[in-house]
């Protein structure tokens, strides 16, 4: 049976609300609030789809996900593996880049030219790497 798709990547955030903004002010995201959990629940939208799901951290998360570590916790007994980063293709260089500027989050630029991007580089706010990849002749307008 074949892949038809992405869904959605979930995040256990440590600051549900911070981490709902920036998805929002820097990101572009609309948010939707669930309220038929025990504990806080964001989904984060790209067009019409879910694509992040957003967890609080906290007991209430633990017992809904059975597991006997914090889900705040860092090591191995919570780790999901070596994600690298998340990627996402965009338009809109300089609005972008001035949404994640006012945001105050450090952002690296790096030009691919060979592959005709130009990519910016920084962290959510429980410390995920996000990479947004935009046109290289966006630099040149």
């Amino acid at each position: 049976m074949p892949i038809t798709n992405f869904d959605h990547y979930t995040i256990r955030a440590r600051d549900i609300d911070a981490s709902a903004r920036f998805y929002q002010d820097v990101m572009g995201f609309r948010i939707e609030t669930l309220t038929s959990f025990a504990f806080p629940f964001r989904l984060l939208f790209l067009g019409d789809q879910a694509l992040v799901h957003l967890l609080g951290a906290g007991a209430e998360l633990d017992a809904f996900l059975a597991r006997s570590a914090p889900s705040y916790a860092s090591g191995i007994e919570r780790s999901t593996g070596n994600m690298e980063h998340v990627a996402f293709n965009a338009t809109g260089f300089k609005d972008f880049l001035a949404r994640v500027v006012a945001a105050n989050v450090h952002v690296e630029q790096r030009t691919l030219a060979d592959y005709g991007v130009v990519q910016l580089l920084f962290s959510d706010p429980d410390g995920i790497e996000i990479e947004v990849n935009f046109p290289v002749s966006e630099l040149q307008n």
